[in-house]
This record gives structure tokens, sequence and C-alpha cells, in this order.
């Protein structure tokens, strides 16, 4: 097979395996006919020239690449430090005000830090892709993130501390938009982005029993400064491992995914129904600015209900060792561990539920519904006990609420993804994983302007939590209403 194509590119692939097949080379004087490879199936693999650049375009199956499995392996990485760096924060909360000698409200000046350089780079992703590619957008979120936890290992005064969560926050927000929207590109999306977001889970149930071992053991303690330049190594090595593996997604190969994907839906919808996502897709084929995706109600609606979820999940991690050791009156290191637990049924939820998720559900809206319920179930029961001298029966019923509460963010981040528009999938989902980035920060930093109100005021944060899902749950229910006849799309 063989045309000619003028321009061309697709964000998720570059190198072909050795061992496979020839790609099929395809050339045309007049320029890339994107009808004829929409048509090919997302396995087939072939080789164009885009604005003088060789395109390499791999197959969008994980199973028949080398090259995407390690993509999606540094991809699964980067989100276990993810988690690693997130509940650092929220186990050190003792031993920073102690440091520092800061209060609650002071502390949640932390968070806030963090989701601004979150929200500041997620919202500037779409340009980051364009000038960068995805290639640039990954080095320069984990050289970030290795900066700032190495001044961070230094002990810094709490004005620079803050100053290297916002480099960290910049660090997250570049890969979270970046490798969320790559990923979204892929065959097995449910799956692999329940597994992607399971590795933060993984990464947040480290952290907590780790920290606690090292600060509190008997022989050679460790500072709590030290963690953070294991933090630094960690991102140190991501940054080796992308750079390697994702050298070729170039911004022109950016440029031709969007245009080609962008076809596809449009092929896929021609004969759907004229409802919000069919008459967005067929008004153009290139990627939307952050401005035009800030103009649809969807893009906005989805970036709601993700800040309301991020935040309340985010609430709930960060507090609950610092609640249990105020209202329980636990030990620290029984308060980690029961943090621990939720995070592993968070990580559980993620990874497995993820495939409950694709094979025993029309869509990821009915999905979600279910998840969203029972999370608000778990929270209110968590409610029930969190005031009485119980505390064994919490470690199954935290554990079974984050079981619920984990696929909810790769879910939700499939379900736009699905019924946005292609030409959404960098601005506006970036824009959706920034807003949810600022839930992270705003919600912890209520809790502890409630907290740091009275010394009973930290009690309250349970039903912060629960509110919050009640709200979520209202939200969802509209937006399953509204889609109502939505079934799943095959892989873009």
């Amino acid at each position: 097979m063989s045309f000619e194509l003028d321009n061309l590119e697709q964000p998720f692939l570059e190198d072909q395996n050795k061992n496979a097949e020839p790609h099929d080379t395809f050339h045309d004087l007049d320029g890339p006919d994107f009808i004829k490879l929409a048509s090919l199936p997302v396995s087939e693999k072939y080789t164009v020239e885009f604005r003088g650049e060789e395109i390499v375009v791999d197959s969008a199956n994980w199973r028949d690449s080398n090259l995407l499995k390690l993509q999606i392996i540094a991809s699964y990485c980067n989100f276990i430090l993810f988690g690693l760096a997130e509940q650092t924060l929220g186990t050190l909360i003792p031993e920073l005000q102690a440091h520092y000698k800061i209060n609650d409200l002071k502390t949640g000046y932390v968070f806030l830090a963090s989701v601004s350089g979150y929200f500041s780079m997620a919202l500037l992703t779409e340009v980051c892709h364009r000038r960068l590619g995805v290639r640039g957008v990954v080095i320069m979120g984990t050289t970030s993130m290795t900066l700032g936890y190495l001044v961070l290992s230094t002990r810094p005064p709490f004005f620079v501390f803050i100053l290297c969560y916002v480099l960290s926050g910049l660090g997250f927000g570049s890969l979270d938009a970046g490798l969320n929207g790559w990923m979204g590109n892929l065959v097995d999306l449910n799956q692999l982005l329940g597994i992607l977001h399971g590795c933060y889970g993984i990464g947040c149930m480290i952290s907590p029993p780790l920290i606690t071992h090292l600060v509190d053991r008997d022989v050679n303690p460790w500072s709590w400064n030290s963690y953070y330049l294991v933090l630094s190594c960690v991102a140190a090595s991501c940054l080796l491992f992308f750079a390697l593996v994702f050298r070729r997604e170039t911004p022109a190969k950016y440029e031709f995914s969007v245009i080609l994907k962008e076809t596809r839906r449009q092929l896929e919808d021609k004969n759907a129904s004229d409802d919000e996502t069919t008459s967005e897709s067929d008004s153009s084929s290139q990627a939307a600015s952050l401005s035009q995706s800030l103009r649809s109600k969807l893009v906005w609606f989805f970036s709601i209900i993700m800040f309301v979820y991020v935040g309340a999940e985010v609430a709930f991690g960060a507090w609950m060792v610092t609640f249990l050791l105020r209202v329980k009156n636990l030990t620290y290191k029984m308060s980690s561990y029961m943090a621990t637990t939720f995070w592993t049924g968070l990580t559980a939820g993620r990874i497995c539920l993820g495939f409950v998720t694709a094979h025993y559900f029309s869509s990821e809206l009915s999905a979600n519904w279910v998840y969203i319920v029972v999370s608000l179930v778990g929270y209110g029961v968590f409610c029930m006990f969190a005031y009485t001298s119980a505390v064994g029966i919490l470690f199954p019923v935290v554990f079974l609420t984050g079981l619920f509460v984990g696929p909810i963010f790769p879910t939700t981040i499939v379900a736009a993804i699905e019924i946005l528009p292609v030409k959404y999938h960098a601005s506006g989902v970036g824009f959706i994983c920034a807003f949810g980035g600022g839930g992270g920060a705003a919600i912890p930093f209520l809790i502890g302007l409630v907290a740091q109100t009275s010394e009973r005021g930290l009690k309250f944060y349970p039903f912060i939590i629960i509110i919050l899902f009640k709200l979520l749950l209202v939200a969802w229910l509209l937006l399953c209403v509204k889609f109502r006849t939505h079934k799943r799309r095959s892989a873009l």
C-alpha cells in the first residue's frame, strides 16, 4: 500500500517493533488523505510525512507494540510518583507544623500553592502540546517535580517551601493533563486509565506507612525533609524514562493526531443523532484553543464535577491522619495505617473496577452513577462510627469506601473523552483536570480553615465530604439524563 501524505501525526506511538511487519508508507502530493487514513483500523501501522517530518504511526493496541508498552509503563511509574508526593504532605502535616510552627490555616496555603502551579500549567496544556509535543510536555513536567523536591529536601524557609510546591504543581498539571489525554487514544482505555490512576493510589498507599516507619524508627530515624530527596530521585528516574520512550512524540505528530482523530469521530458520527457532541465535532478538525474550550458548557460541567470529586477525595485522605489523631485520639502509627487502608481500597478500585466498567456497563455514565452512590453510602457509614470508640470497624469501612471512590476519576475522564468533541481533547480535558486539581487544593484548604476556627472545627470534616458527594451525585444524574442514549464508542 502506498500513497503519500504531506503532514501528519498521532500523539501516542513512534518506534516500530523490529519483529513487526513493515509499516505501510503513505504519500500524496495533493496532501494528506485523512478520510482514507481514518478508515484504517486503529491497529494499522504506517509511516507518513507531515510538515517535513517523518511520522511513524504505530498500533493503538498495546498488544501489538513493545514501544507502546514501555510508554504505558513510564506513565504508570509517573503516577506512582504522583501518589507518593500527594500523601507526603498529608502524612507530614504534624511534622511540618512542629518544624515551621504553623497552624492549620497556614498549612492549607501549601495545598493552594500546589494547585496554583497545577492550574497554571494545565490551562496551558494545549499550547504546550502544539509547541512541544507530548515529549516536551512530559519532560517539562518531570523536570519541574525533580527540582521542586530537591529544594524541599534542604529544609528551606517556609516561603521557599511554598514556592517549591508551586513548582511541583506545574509538573503535576502538565503530566496529569498530558498523560490522561494521550492514554485516552488507546485501545482498552477504561482498563488502562483505571490502572494508571490505580498507580496513583499505589503511591498514596506507600507513603503514609513508609514515612511513619522512617521518621519514628528507633535506630537512625529520618528527618522529614530526607523523604523529599527520595521523591526527587524517583522523579529524575521518570524524567530519563520519559526522555527515552517519548523521544519521537513531536509537535508535528501531535498536530497530525488531532486531525486524524477528529476525522475518525466525524466518520463515526455521520449517521448519529443531532446532539451537542455531533454538532460541535463537525465544526473543526483543528485542536481548540483554551478560550474556545471555555465556551463549551460540557467542558465546564465536567470541570465542576471533577472539582467536587477530586476535592473530596484528596481532602478525605489528606486530613484523615490529623482527624484520627485529634478526634479519635489514635496513635500516629495507627492513623497512618488507616489512611493507607483507604488508599489501598482506592488503588484496588481503580485497577479492578476499570475492567468491570468495560465489561458490565453499557457506558461510563451508568458505571459512575453506581460508584458515586456506593461511595456516598461508605462515607455515611464512616460518619456513623467516626465519633464512637469503635476503631476496628473503620478499617473495612474506609477500604470499601476507597474501593468505589477510586474508579470515579478515570471513568469521568473516559466519559469526557467519549462525549466531548475531539478538538477539546487537549485543552478541554486539560482544563477539566486543572479544575479538578483546584478542588484538590481548595477543599483541603477549606477543611483547614474550618479546623482553625475552633478546637471542634475538624469534627465537621466527614460531613463536608458527604455534602460534596451528594452534590457530585446530583451533577452526575443530570449528565446521565442529558446523554441517556449515549453508547460507548470504539477506540479513536
